[in-house]
């Protein structure tokens, strides 16, 4: 298959996995009874969703990384090729911002928004901070142009990023800036994923997808990926050192990646976690299948299960299942909850997938009759 049209599994799997990760994070965050969350059970589970949110954004630093080496002479200039790549940016900025409507309402939106003021609607969440990180990442290409020059910057911007992030998070933006804008640099209210840090991952992403391409091209792919993995657990090592030498303490809350060390760990276990579906990929291929379409599907998969989780379609008066639910469930219905929400999620994206590759043009009327029937909707309801 040539090289430009070659799809790489592990990089839909481990989109994948981020999603059906993600999915059973906010079931839990969602439901699960407050009484439960000091066990140790739920701080681990914590700690290791705490790793979902940067393999996510991460492995879509990647893939970006593998288009523009694919499509850099397009890039240069804003052609057609350009257009089509800033317009599937937009797109997800847009289904960030779709998925912060409250109750899916045009005239509650218009009476309750404001450009200067605390609202939902102007929350930066994981879609967000993906979105800008991509489009950024597409507009520096025709800047610098020499793909050298592009990757060294992003990977010097990416740590820049983690390291400027504690001053940001302590200077008063919101003061200066509408509440529409400072969310994206700084973490507040309904924005939980500000630029600072999470653009950082995302531009490391396409730093090491530039090093895994040099790799390929000179036949040292499999020594890439093992060096990978040794990079990560070194920066695991270095982490356990800082924060077990007694001399300065090290206060481990929730591992905040807003802090340059947690960061820098789950940078390493993220590592890891890549390196380690790359050589999966090259004995099972794309099983599991599920996971795989799930992984290629993960935008319509994310915004299915953040709708049916905190949209505003059930009762009397439009709320969310978080919101009617609460955080009331225990364990095995939490599970429970999870598992049947991953299962529903996967077999959408399958068929999505399908009807997407066996009959396009259907998708297509489908997709855009899904997007008028939101729009009329949003429109008419009060």
């Amino acid at each position: 298959m040539p090289e430009e049209k070659r799809r790489y599994y592990f990089i839909d799997q481990f989109r994948g996995w981020a999603v059906v990760f993600m999915i059973e994070t906010h079931v839990v965050n969602a439901f699960l009874h407050y009484g439960l969350r000091s066990s140790l059970l739920y701080r681990s589970l914590d700690f290791f969703n705490g790793l979902i949110a940067p393999s996510f954004v991460f492995i879509a630093g990647f893939s970006f990384g593998l288009v523009a080496e694919r499509k850099w002479d397009d890039f240069l200039r804003p052609g057609k090729v350009f257009r089509k790549q800033f317009m599937r940016c937009l797109q997800i900025l847009l289904a960030g911002y779709l998925l912060h409507m409250p109750q899916f309402s045009l005239d509650r939106l218009r009476h309750s928004l404001h450009w200067g003021q605390k609202h939902i609607f102007w929350g930066v969440d994981v879609l967000h901070a993906i979105a800008v990180s991509l489009l950024l990442m597409l507009l520096f290409i025709p800047l610098w142009r020499r793909r050298e020059r592009y990757f060294a910057f992003l990977a010097a911007a990416g740590l820049a990023v983690s390291l400027l992030t504690p001053l940001l998070r302590s200077l008063p933006v919101e003061a200066y800036l509408p509440w529409a804008l400072s969310g994206y640099l700084k973490r507040l209210p309904f924005s939980q994923f500000p630029l600072f840090p999470w653009m950082g991952y995302a531009f490391l992403g396409a730093a090491v997808c530039r090093l895994w391409q040099e790799a390929k091209r000179n036949d040292r792919e499999e020594r890439f990926f093992r060096l990978l993995f040794y990079a990560g657990l070194s920066l695991v090592a270095v982490f356990l050192v800082i924060a077990l030498q007694p001399i300065t303490p090290v206060a481990m809350g929730s591992f905040n990646p807003a802090k340059p060390l947690f960061f820098f760990l789950k940078l390493g276990i993220v590592a890891v976690l890549l390196s380690l579906l790359w050589r999966l990929e090259r004995r099972n291929g794309e099983r599991p299948v599920l996971i795989t379409r799930v992984g290629q599907e993960s935008l319509p998969a994310y915004a299915f299960h953040i709708a049916v989780i905190f949209g505003g379609f059930f009762g009397p008066h439009g709320h969310s299942l978080a919101f009617l639910i609460k955080m009331t469930r225990s364990w095995p219905q939490v599970l429970a909850m999870a598992v049947v929400l991953i299962l529903v999620t996967g077999a959408l994206s399958l068929a999505w997938h399908q009807l997407k590759k066996s009959r396009p043009t259907v998708a297509k009327r489908v997709f855009w009759s899904g997007v008028a029937a939101l729009v009329l909707y949003m429109v008419f309801r009060y």
